[in-house]
């Protein structure tokens, strides 16, 4: 059995878990429940207490990776990840996914931090946008982790910053 705890804008709302046969599940935290901020994390996950089992498990995390298949191979080869399963692989960039939500191992806070970023020359600007031809997964930076997936759909894209007349990349979660 592997979990991972999910946040929604850095709020502890509960845990993922991937049981050894591979069936997935869902249990909100009981302290979220009672929060008057308690909201489903998808109308098909309702909020209630124990486990959530169905289908709906799945698909909604896997609804948080990038829908291209090259994409995800790249994220099993970047990070190592066990597989191609949503589970190992939002182990490894689930820091950052969609929307509010973060996934983290146990343990493991988030924190809300300030907007952080780099500023980009133009040649490490042509090198973050044509880093996918060599199997870097565009958007990052050739020599750092901070893979980022919080800008959904099935074409590959990045999220970058204008700020004082520069192009930058933001650094930490967006």
């Amino acid at each position: 059995m592997a979990t991972l705890t999910t946040w929604m804008n850095n709020v502890r709302v509960g845990t993922l878990t991937r049981q050894a046969n591979g069936a997935h599940s869902f249990r909100y935290d009981e302290e979220w429940l009672r929060s008057p901020r308690a909201r489903p994390l998808s109308l098909s996950l309702p909020l209630q207490y124990g486990n959530i089992t169905a289908d709906a498990v799945y698909h909604y995390f896997d609804n948080l990776l990038p829908d291209s298949p090259q994409v995800r191979d790249r994220i099993v080869r970047r990070y190592q990840a066990r597989s191609k399963q949503p589970f190992d692989l939002l182990a490894e960039v689930g820091r950052d996914s969609v929307g509010a939500v973060t996934l983290l191992p146990p343990g493991e806070e988030a924190h809300l931090e300030g907007l952080r970023w780099q500023t980009l020359d133009e040649a490490q600007l042509t090198a973050l946008l044509t880093a996918y031809q060599s199997d870097i997964p565009l958007g990052m930076i050739t020599g750092q982790d901070d893979f980022r997936i919080s800008v959904a759909g099935a074409q590959e894209k990045t999220a970058l910053l204008r700020m004082g007349g520069h192009w930058c990349i933001p650094q930490g979660t967006t």
